[in-house]
């Protein structure tokens, strides 16, 4: 049993699919079939059950599985400290951001992660959440902090906190008195939105909230970045949604409820079964200081 039987096990072990985890690995299906089998060989056990619709773990395959996860953590870990060194500095944590949390709690994050891993570096980029997605499957990042929820089999997403997205108005408008808005005050509004690309459910979500009567909404622009859609609404350009936390930045625009849109989720982002210490510490970080 060595690294390379083990690491096709682990994507098979995911797939459940020979064709499907062959894909995965870039190598044809015979090689795959080779690779168990002699793994099985070595250990005297099948891991596997071959069904009609595919396969499952047999008891050890699951056992096997969960050690397999363990070690190629370690392995993982190993790489980085062992990079570290070679390269003479300290290890990075590359953490990807979702505009519109609050750069202060951002920096209590990572004044907390530094106390206890003093020598781990960390970068941060902010891009939207589909970007954040498909950077964190590449492994360009380490982590991401994002709005969900994200499902992909690739990646793990755990809730961590709740943001309430709220209606932006500028100064003097009619609706800023209100407490709370209905749906019904938002229709012939114009509205500065997000573009659905960055965040499809969220953008669903709140055009759901915009169409009263079956009258689609009035939609005068479309910018990723909230803080430029804020600024846009301080002009008098149209309304947006934003996270409520940006209203410490902006006094001078109204943020009100809207009482039927539920708050969002906020997460972090990781692939899935990467474990190592600055990472778990860096998930942490962002518990403490988003709770």
């Amino acid at each position: 049993m060595d690294l390379k039987h083990l690491r096709y096990f682990k994507v098979l072990a995911e797939e459940l699919n020979f064709r499907k985890a062959a894909a995965r690995l870039h190598i044809s299906q015979p090689p795959l079939s080779q690779q168990i089998k002699e793994l099985e060989d070595s250990l005297g056990t099948s891991l596997f059950h071959r069904l009609k619709n595919g396969n499952e773990l047999t008891e050890a395959g699951r056992i096997l599985y969960q050690y397999t996860l363990e070690i190629f953590e370690k392995v993982e870990e190993a790489e980085e400290r062992i990079r570290a060194i070679r390269e003479k500095k300290s290890g990075t944590l590359r953490v990807g951001l979702v505009p519109g949390i609050r750069p202060q709690r951002i920096a209590r994050a990572i004044q907390t992660f530094q106390q206890q891993h003093s020598g781990t570096q960390v970068t941060i980029a902010e891009h939207c959440t589909s970007t954040l997605i498909h950077l964190v499957k590449e492994n360009q990042l380490d982590l991401a902090l994002v709005f969900g929820p994200v499902q992909d089999d690739q990646l793990e997403w755990n809730a961590i906190a709740e943001e309430a997205y709220q209606v932006v108005l500028p100064p003097g408008h009619a609706l800023a008195k209100r407490k709370k808005l209905l749906r019904e005050d938002l229709q012939g509004q114009p509205f500065i939105l997000y573009k659905r690309q960055d965040q499809p459910w969220l953008h669903d979500a709140v055009m759901q909230q915009l169409k009263v009567n079956g009258e689609e909404p009035h939609i005068v622009s479309e910018l990723s970045s909230p803080r430029t859609r804020v600024l846009l609404v301080h002009q008098g350009l149209g309304l947006t949604f934003a996270p409520a936390s940006l209203q410490e930045e902006y006094p001078h625009v109204h943020f009100k409820p809207l009482e039927s849109l539920a708050k969002v989720a906020v997460g972090t982002l990781r692939r899935r079964n990467k474990h190592h210490a600055a990472l778990r510490g860096m998930i942490e970080a962002f518990q403490k200081s988003l709770a």
